[in-house]
């Protein structure tokens, strides 16, 4: 059973209250995934993601052989060399208590059994990416919990890439802003227990214009995976338009990726414009974008939260452990300041900027609730040394993080509510449910909703995700949301666990 986190202080965005919680006070929480995923005889690099005072002191029993876990709790070795899940009980305590979990080592041919989590280069840095930013970013993400809350990726966007390849037609970084290459970086932050993203094109050229990995598929493959990567993001600007086409580039990078000794995580990046939510898990697809490249602006245009959001929610049927619908990266701690997504092109060939102000607190709030209760992939992409504690609070919270990363897989469905309120439901593998109500419009909402038909029979308890606020055996739910705010609410038989 996991220990109820140690809050900091109380935040509000708009009127819902939030709790910043400290990830280095109270007893320990074990925020892991509790089903992880890796092919037959290749590297794992896991962290069991435990929160808590320092120091902690893990015990970890039932690990086959190959795998080891180290004084900061991380599982690394190798996977056994045949299928089958391995079930490992995880035991951690520090000076102020104890948790115990069981954790599932699948080892076989489906990855990212919870929507992956981490960082991406894009958002805040687009073509100034560099190992500098990489590295210091991981080492952040160490800093500030967010690896033990269960942020894992750190990766790499557009424009590592060299000039050109080399003579052999192997891809080489950019020598000046990767000096050393890609290698040193991946080993920087496995040393750190977290994992690289890479990234790539089905076409001749990326979106920013540097070589693509169309015709290259082994060779690159080989060299990423040399490299240490544990994810590809593969995109597919100046690719041929039709289904078939994209299926067959990326059929062919997901089978060159399957000949490597790594796992590499596969994402299918061609914005649902030939509904890969129909094809590219039978590709080899782990999640793939269901929209165009989101924005920073709470818009109901393609681009903006509500636009994307509202296309998400209506693929709830094809998302499930190893197979997810990708709303793109998250905005919050851009606020108006990111180097890409705050300044939206128009007009003929793009010649013209819009500069949009960003999410204000309220509409950071319902971003992260959107995506945590579609079972979102959540990707943040900012500057992690500009973010406020609000920033912080949003993206680290323990008890909406675990509605994403239930294991039961279930992506958050509409049901019926108030005008202008999206009411989302979560089943969760511990036979309770996580309940949302958003408002999208610019009035005031009042939100009553009986959900005796929502929940599980027996004795409840009932969270308030935001706030941890326990309300107790509730059967109604009553909200006075403001513009764009967003609430969640976890209910879950007493007794049950709560991650």
């Amino acid at each position: 059973m996991s220990s109820t986190p140690s809050p900091t202080r109380q935040l509000t965005a708009g009127s819902t209250r939030v709790t910043l919680f400290d990830p280095f006070a109270g007893p320990p929480r074990i925020n892991s995934a509790r089903r992880v995923g890796v092919r037959p005889g290749t590297e794992l690099i896991h962290p069991l993601a435990v929160t808590g005072e320092r120091p902690l002191r893990f015990e970890v029993d039932g690990l086959p052989e190959g795998l080891t876990a180290d004084a900061d709790g991380i599982l690394r070795g190798t996977a056994p060399g045949e299928p089958g899940d391995h079930e490992i009980r995880v035991r951690v305590s520090n000076a102020v208590g104890t948790s115990e979990a069981t954790v599932q080592i699948c080892v076989g041919s489906v990855l990212a059994l919870t929507p992956p989590m981490g960082w991406n280069s894009w958002n805040v840095y687009g073509e100034r990416v560099t190992a500098e930013v990489i590295v210091k970013t991981a080492e952040q993400m160490v800093a500030n919990g967010m690896r033990d809350l269960g942020y894992q990726y750190v990766n790499i966007d557009d424009h590592w890439h060299a000039d050109s390849r080399a003579d052999d037609g192997a891809p080489l970084a950019n020598p000046d802003t990767f000096p050393g290459g890609i290698r040193p970086v991946a080993d920087a932050l496995h040393a750190l227990g977290l994992k690289l993203g890479i990234y790539s094109d089905a076409a001749h050229l990326t979106c920013g214009k540097c070589f693509g990995g169309f015709g290259y598929e082994k060779i690159d493959a080989t060299s990423y995976a040399a490299w240490g990567a544990d994810l590809l993001k593969y995109d597919y600007c100046y690719a041929p338009r039709d289904r078939a086409s994209a299926k067959a580039r990326y059929t062919a990078m997901s089978q060159a990726l399957k000949a490597t000794d790594r796992s590499i995580v596969f994402s299918v990046c061609e914005w649902g414009r030939r509904k890969p939510w129909l094809w590219a898990k039978d590709v080899g697809g782990s999640y793939w974008r269901t929209t165009l490249d989101i924005f920073d602006t709470f818009s109901w245009l393609f681009f903006g939260v509500r636009g994307i959001a509202h296309r998400n929610l209506k693929l709830a049927d094809y998302a499930g452990p190893g197979a997810w619908n990708d709303p793109d990266m998250l905005l919050i701690g851009n606020r108006g300041r990111g180097h890409v997504t705050s300044r939206l092109k128009i007009g003929p060939k793009g010649r013209s900027t819009i500069k949009l102000r960003g999410l204000d607190d309220a509409e950071a709030l319902s971003h992260m609730t959107l995506w945590a209760m579609m079972a979102a992939p959540l990707l943040a992409s900012h500057d992690l040394a500009t973010g406020n504690d609000l920033d912080t609070a949003l993206l680290t919270n323990p008890h909406v993080l675990a509605v994403n990363q239930d294991g039961l897989g279930q992506q958050g469905r509409k049901v019926r509510s108030a005008p202008g309120v999206w009411q989302l439901v979560k089943p969760l593998a511990n036979g309770g449910v996580a309940i949302s109500f958003t408002n999208v419009t610019r009035m005031p909402r009042t939100v009553e909703a009986d959900i005796s038909g929502l929940v599980p029979t027996g004795e409840l308890m009932v969270i308030d995700a935001w706030s941890g606020e326990e309300l107790g055996d509730v059967r109604s739910l009553a909200a006075k949301l403001g513009r764009h705010e967003s609430v969640m609410y976890v209910a879950r038989p007493v007794g049950a666990a709560t991650a």
